[in-house]
């Protein structure tokens, strides 16, 4: 399992090196970000147990990036976005390593490319008061899980009975209403604060907590260089303050018994020829 494990992080390796050459091809602006970032600042690397390579980009570049990628990547990657795969429910993009398999058990149902990825989350603002914090929380919330149950993913594999009776009896309402609505939707409610000056961003559509993922806007305008797998790739300057956010104490390692990956993974297959 060990082998399987660094040789799925060296696939996401390559496949951060692209973005990289893309983005600096292109001066785009990225960071490290999440479990990434913590990795840079306490490994050097991977967490060593850790089965996912995070990106962040500010909204504008994020939207330049998916504009100048298609362009750029070679055929051995996919570029999937909910435009580019109608099956894909999520709000961000993922670059898929192709002839791989990385499925996952609220997604194994779902007929979309599901090979060996890292994510790409953009950023958007969220307003500066609490009550409308908490508005805006519900209505990502709603429409994010209308999305992913319309396109098929399964939302109740941790929750009892009730909750998946709940769940289903939304599901058979969505057949109503169509899946372009929800994503115009959500879209414009992910963007919604864009236009005015806020104090914090948020990878929105992340699968983690709307409060969790805030993040004060002057740690992340601005990118140095870490070391990563023997590269420098560029993270927030406020990468100390980001991380005593998320994780609190993060230079101490977890207890043993939480070294585990969260993605509840069920199957994954790399050909000989994946590299």
């Amino acid at each position: 399992m060990i082998t399987a494990l660094k040789e799925m992080q060296d696939i996401q390796l390559k496949t951060a090196l692209e973005v990289k050459r893309i983005c600096e091809k292109y001066n785009i602006s990225y960071f490290l970000v999440g479990g990434t970032l913590l990795g840079a600042v306490r490994h050097e690397g991977f967490i060593p147990w850790d089965d996912d390579l995070d990106i962040g980009m500010l909204r504008k570049d994020y939207e330049r990036f998916i504009e100048v990628a298609p362009m750029e990547l070679s055929s051995k990657y996919f570029l999937q976005t909910w435009f580019t795969d109608k099956s894909f429910g999520l709000p961000f993009a993922k670059i898929r390593v192709n002839e791989t398999k990385f499925i996952e058990q609220n997604s194994a149902n779902v007929r979309c490319h599901n090979g060996i990825f890292i994510d790409i989350f953009p950023f958007d603002n969220v307003p500066n008061e609490l009550s409308l914090q908490k508005k805006h929380n519900q209505r990502l919330f709603i429409f994010k899980r209308l999305i992913l149950l319309k396109n098929g993913y399964s939302l109740w594999n941790s929750g009892g009975l009730l909750k998946k009776i709940i769940y289903k009896t939304v599901k058979i309402g969505l057949f109503f209403i169509p899946l372009p609505f929800l994503k115009r939707n959500l879209t414009k409610e992910m963007i919604k604060y864009n236009h005015i000056e806020t104090e914090k961003v948020a990878a929105l559509g992340s699968p983690f907590g709307y409060f969790q993922e805030q993040t004060n806007k002057e740690w992340v305008g601005e990118q140095i260089n870490l070391i990563f797998e023997g590269t420098r790739f560029s993270c927030p300057t406020g990468y100390e303050n980001y991380l005593n956010s998320h994780y609190g104490d993060y230079m101490t390692l977890p207890p043993v018994e939480n070294r585990v990956s969260g993605h509840g993974v069920l199957k994954v297959e790399i050909k000989s020829s994946t590299g």
